[in-house]
């Protein structure tokens, strides 16, 4: 594990690293395939898709049925699908609860940044009552740009008021790796999330570290903060 000092702000990715909700994308996406006339997935294909956000899984999708004239139309059911259950299957992964409640324990802020549009963020985050741990949650159509712009991620420092090198940034893709790296961020990557290659979350250029639960990162976080200071 690389040095990493203790945080004041850890911003989390949301799908594949703070939640498992390639359940709930699944049963919307397929409902929309089935509305028109497209063949269902497996769980495997829609998690490949996940991690750019609606609009980037949709045309992901319609380039792997070789459809992609029909994006208005499918990204428009797909909303309307999600937005019916947005967490009807959702479910934290192991570990995370644990972490969340160090870090706010110590007093550390924590943020959320998605690439998922904002409306359906909220939902979840109700859903599995974490309305308290969280002091900004931006989507994917919260800002001007997503990541891999490092711009969600410097938004968020200037909001809290902390220096990216300061913080965490925790995700399970390449997008929040090079979202990490644009912002001179360190990095911690996981590896029970939604990407395709290990080497997506070992980012060159900032302090990284990889975890297979996040539980592993509490060691980091002391009540006793002047130990990692």
């Amino acid at each position: 594990m690389t040095k990493l000092t203790f945080p004041d702000l850890v911003i989390f990715d949301l799908d594949g690293t703070l939640v498992d909700s390639a359940g709930d994308i699944q049963v919307a996406a397929n409902n929309t395939f089935e509305e028109l006339d497209l063949p269902e997935q497996p769980l495997n294909q829609i998690k490949r898709w996940i991690g750019g956000g609606a609009q980037v899984f949709v045309e992901q999708a319609l380039e792997y049925f070789g459809k992609p004239e029909w994006f208005e139309q499918t990204y428009r059911l797909f909303m309307q699908f999600y937005r019916a259950l947005p967490a009807d299957r959702t479910v934290m992964f192991d570990g995370v609860q644990t972490l969340l409640d160090q870090l706010k324990q110590s007093g550390v802020k924590m943020a959320v940044v998605s690439n998922k549009p904002h409306e359906l963020i909220g939902p979840i985050i109700k859903h599995l009552k974490l309305d308290d741990y969280f002091e900004l949650v931006l989507g994917g159509d919260s800002l001007a740009e997503k990541k891999p712009s490092p711009e969600p991620l410097l938004h968020v420092c200037r909001e809290l008021k902390v220096e990216p090198n300061k913080c965490w940034m925790v995700g399970d893709s390449s997008k929040d790796a090079e979202a990490a790296v644009n912002a001179k961020m360190p990095f911690v990557g996981v590896t029970y999330g939604y990407a395709l290659n290990p080497s997506d979350i070992r980012p060159q250029g900032v302090k990284h570290t990889v975890v297979d639960s996040l539980e592993q990162l509490t060691p980091l976080i002391s009540v006793e903060r002047d130990a990692y200071a």
